[in-house]
């Protein structure tokens, strides 16, 4: 691991900063109180003991954020990634995720929008249009938010109705043909009574990765748009009512796969053996095209046909708040669908190799019920909790007429046109009583405790048919489908089960004068087991047990008013007992539960205005993460394929413990650096200038630990200059992202029945753009 640079980093500035204070007394900028709801109630950030990035809609717009990609850079400890599809994108924060590859999986990280769970994670990719605020709590959220927070949670809020009539319409222009165009607007129906939101997008961009044959820029386009309609409604001075209509789509040719390592031969066998041939050999033989692993970033690729990804999101949501001198009663009821079509070369092969097609449905009704209070020495916030979820999805594995070939097997091994068919369904139901009391023991000493219990009741059915033989026999077509998972006869399983579990939070704070807060924190986490919805190999259980989380953090949050500066730093542990993994093993994702996840570390966010026109921002995050013990993990298979040599800590049952190894997809160290520079060019017109810089450490991108798939370090450089000419509220900014086109990527894997073969996906190159933006 890369330790050296941030770590020291870091630590200069962290250093350097105390050391100046008593000499930056004469700085002009202030500091401005954050708002944040990471309790279900408003506080200010640097009163609340718990671990949080918050995003204003002025931040979002100064760094240019289009989408939660985007948002990762300016988090360090969130990761935001996908693999296949859209539909497969992954959230992590302080390293721990949950893959999006299996139907039966739900996320580790909960995520909200308006108080609303979306409880899959390809509904939050679509562009961030009219946001007014993002949040990004680290750690266990188990006792407010509930499900599925083991490592934390995300919670957006849109801009709301108002009775001024606000808006704005921006128009953007760049590289690879990007258009966008998005809006919105507020309109008074009933002057401090009734108002109404209008909000819309749309992004077109080609792709930025070309395929052999096939043409320039096709994979990794965007194709997008969605709408958002709100009502406010005031009908007292105590009671608030807002509903909220969306729509969006996402239709693009996502994602592209490349050769990382080739297998035309063993490339790592012992001295004077042998060589071994591979199924690229076997692809050229047959008149396929094979890209030659130092060609990889080049961005070209060999497929025989794009993948297509779409999703439709919708949802309506009404929110209730009624005020009274005793309490603040809130009622949020949401009804939400997602539905997904993905239709994915799983070969990545030039030549006729296997196909899968997914689509899925799933609708959500979800019933929020709250009631919050404050005193000087005493507040709290309880509540009620249910969700109910229906999840259908079918799964098509089709034979192209060269799998046989790719593979090396005889013609019969596999018939053209054949394969599989698997219909997945999942009835869900949870619900939950909550509660959180902060005490004042003193004026300086708060006491938070919380308590959460959660009853989760499933009924999953999954359904195999085929085209294999009756049995194993080399004489019968399609006899190569018992050694291909994706094929592979299972019988069919029914599972219902029910479980339940208190997780909970007890935090001090202490206030050590009007600026500086001191705290500790203990925390627990739940996301409940399910059934793997893909066909496996025999050996291993289809049903997975649920993941639990217990966190431990201190934290130190400070203002420095007279410096306008800000520093909070977090210190933290947690221990994850059975973190449900998700592995590609050459033949199908190998689904299991980690025996524990153990991550610890230390992040620093800090704001400095030295002027009322410059700011400066540092934030760290170190993260180390390790299986501490996951003794039936999965095996390397790629590696021991090129070296000749058995996978280390091999079971007889084919497993491998893998105890020890580092956290799938985990940088131990990031570091972002911001600077924004405001100026004034006439009494009409002003402008800025804003950078920021990343650095990624090195990290393990698969949690086989395969040697193979450690990707290197990167920096990342983001640029925006722009130009406002204050009579028209108009702004034009030209903006870069990546400009110095570093070549790194988010997962390494095996490539499907083509052992020593690795595959990785593309993140994106350089990109650049001119953005007008109106307000009204």
């Amino acid at each position: 691991m890369t330790v050296f640079k941030p770590a020291v980093l870091s630590t200069a500035v962290a250093s350097a900063t105390l050391l100046l204070l008593p000499g930056l007394a004469q700085a002009q900028g202030q500091l401005e109180e954050v708002i944040v709801t990471a309790q279900k109630r408003e506080q200010s950030m640097q009163d609340v003991p718990v671990a949080v990035t918050a995003f204003s809609a002025q931040q979002l717009e100064k760094s240019g954020v289009k989408d939660m990609f985007d948002l990762q850079v300016n988090a360090p400890s969130l990761r935001v990634g996908a693999s296949q599809t859209s539909t497969t994108t992954t959230f992590a924060i302080r390293g721990v995720f949950t893959s999006s590859q299996n139907f039966g999986l739900e996320p580790s990280v909960g995520l909200y929008v308006d108080g609303v769970y979306r409880a899959r994670q390809g509904s939050m990719i679509n562009n961030l249009v009219d946001i007014s605020s993002i949040e990004v709590l680290r750690g266990p959220q188990g006792t407010l938010f509930g499900r599925n927070t083991p490592a934390g949670a995300i919670t957006m809020s849109t801009a709301m109705p108002d009775f001024e009539g606000t808006g704005f319409i921006e128009g953007t222009v760049g590289d690879y043909d990007l258009y966008g165009l998005s809006g919105a607007k507020s309109f008074t129906a009933i002057e401090d009574v009734l108002a109404f939101r209008v909000t819309g997008f749309g992004m077109q961009r080609d792709g930025y990765i070309d395929i052999v044959d096939g043409g320039d820029d096709v994979i990794n386009d965007r194709d997008r748009w969605g709408a958002r309609l709100q009502a406010l409604y005031l009908p007292t001075d105590s009671v608030t009512v807002r509903v909220i209509a969306d729509y969006s789509e996402v239709d693009e040719t996502c994602c592209a796969t490349g050769s990382f390592k080739n297998n035309f031969v063993a490339q790592d066998l012992p001295p004077g053996s042998a060589p071994v041939f591979g199924t690229d050999t076997n692809i050229v033989n047959i008149g396929g095209t094979v890209i030659d692993q130092d060609d990889f970033y080049d961005r070209e690729v060999a497929v025989a046909r794009p993948p297509v990804s779409q999703n439709e999101d919708s949802g309506l949501s009404v929110q209730i708040d009624w005020e009274t001198d005793s309490f603040t009663l809130t009622s949020i009821t949401a009804y939400r669908e997602h539905d997904s079509f993905d239709d994915a070369d799983i070969a990545f092969t030039s030549v006729d190799g296997a196909y899968r097609i997914n689509d899925a449905e799933q609708n959500q009704f979800t019933q929020e019920l709250r009631i919050a209070n404050e005193s000087d020495r005493f507040s709290y916030v309880a509540g009620l909790y249910y969700y109910e979820q229906e999840l259908d999805n079918s799964r098509q594995t089709i034979v192209g007429n060269d799998l046989s070939g790719i593979i090396g097997l005889s013609p019969n091994a596999f018939i053209g046109g054949d394969g599989s068919f698997d219909v997945n369904t999942q009835d869900h139901t949870s619900y939950a009583a909550f509660g959180q009391v902060d005490y004042n023991i003193t004026d300086d000493l708060i006491l938070t405790a919380g308590l959460r219990w959660t009853y989760e009741d499933k009924d999953l059915e999954n359904i195999y048919t085929d085209d294999a033989p009756p049995s194993l026999d080399f004489s019968q077509d399609n006899w190569g489908f018992y050694f291909f998972a994706p094929l592979t006869p299972q019988d069919d399983l029914s599972e219902s089960f029910d479980d339940d579990r208190i997780t909970g939070a007890l935090k001090i704070s202490w206030f050590m004068n009007d600026d500086v807060m001191l705290y500790a924190s203990y925390g627990t986490g739940y996301k409940s087991g399910g059934v793997n919805a893909d066909r496996i190999e025999e050996q291993f259980n289809p049903l997975f047990d649920a993941e639990e989380s217990e966190s431990y953090e201190v934290g130190m949050k400070a203002d420095f008013p007279e410096q306008a500066m800000r520093l909070n730093l977090a210190i933290h542990r947690t221990d994850t007992d059975d973190l449900q993994t998700s592995s590609f093993q050459g033949g199908g994702f190998f689904l299991s539960n980690a025996g524990v996840a153990e991550t610890y570390g230390l992040e620093a966010d800090l704001y400095w205005a030295p002027t009322d026109s410059t700011t400066l921002t540092l934030g760290y995050a170190y993260n180390h993460g390790e299986y501490s013990d996951f003794e039936n993990g999965p095996c390397w298979t790629g590696t021991p394929w090129h070296t000749g040599e058995a996978p280390p800590g091999l079971n007889e049952d084919g497993s491998c413990d893998i105890s020890g190894g580092d956290l799938s997809g985990n940088a131990e160290n990031v570091v972002v650096l911001t600077a924004n520079q405001d100026f004034t060019l006439s009494d009409t017109m002003t402008g800025f200038i804003y950078g920021e810089y990343s650095w990624v450490d090195d990290r393990m991108t698969d949690v086989n630990n395969d040697p193979v798939k450690y990707d290197g370090d990167y920096n990342l450089i983001n640029v925006r200059a722009g130009l406002r000419y204050e009579p028209w509220d108009a702004y034009v900014t030209l903006w870069g992202r990546n400009l110095t086109d570093e070549e790194y990527t988010g997962t390494i894997a095996d490539a499907p029945a083509q052992t020593g073969r690795f595959i990785a996906y593309y993140e994106e190159p350089r990109t650049w753009g001119l953005t007008l933006l109106k307000d009204f």
